[in-house]
């Protein structure tokens, strides 16, 4: 369930030939809450569900001391509120932010093996280190052509495509912010090799001569 705005509970009364009719809007089940006070503001998670969620927060502010840059990942209890951040503003400058709120039940997929015994899949990161993963997006012919250049060479790789929701984006998404790129103005195909970005990637031939080492 993907949240972008903090959705408040309206009461409207509408008069239509004579009869009232009352319009509710819920609010959202689990949400972003801000706690205004002098100096700052805190940001909670409510849970109004009976289950406990799994939830991702991004915020990206503007005029707050705090970058909060690295992306949130906290478990929610049922029916309780959670703070996730202070944000304490700066003075004499406008100050907001927008926000990605990312909820699930559980955050990493979870497999069942022939015993029927739960087991976690490994973490983004363990995988980053051991696979080369393919950043693409639909309707790149570059991105293509790569693709099938390391099937070619009978190369291992994982290919990712950044126009589809997965944790392995989420994750790119966090390291372009730990090394100062815009992630909207990242051109693709990019590549992540041993937990290493590799970008610009210029050259598919050279690109595919560094990796067959």
């Amino acid at each position: 369930m993907f949240i972008s705005l903090t959705k408040k509970i309206a009461l409207v009364f509408i008069s239509i030939f004579g009869f009232n009719f009352t319009i509710f809007s819920q609010e959202a089940p689990v949400r972003l809450i801000e706690e205004k006070q002098k100096k700052r503001t805190i940001l909670f998670i409510q849970n109004d569900t009976d289950t406990e969620k799994s939830v991702f927060l991004k915020i990206t502010p503007t005029g707050y001391r705090r970058s909060a840059n690295k992306p949130i990942i906290k478990i929610i209890p049922a029916k309780s509120k959670v703070q996730m951040m202070i944000l304490i503003p700066l003075t004499d400058v406008e100050s907001y932010y927008t926000y990605d709120l990312i909820v699930n039940e559980q955050l990493e997929a979870i497999k069942v093996n022939r015993n029927n015994t739960p087991q976690k899949q490994a973490s983004v990161s363990s995988i980053m280190k051991s696979e080369t993963i393919i950043f693409t997006k639909n309707d790149c012919e570059k991105c293509i052509f790569l693709i099938s250049k390391l099937k070619e060479k009978h190369i291992k790789f994982r290919e990712v495509n950044i126009d589809k929701k997965n944790r392995y984006r989420d994750y790119l998404w966090e390291l372009l912010d730990q090394n100062g790129y815009d992630k909207n103005s990242i051109g693709v195909p990019l590549a992540i090799v041993k937990k290493t970005l590799q970008y610009p990637i210029n050259d598919v031939d050279d690109f595919i001569l560094t990796l067959a080492k």
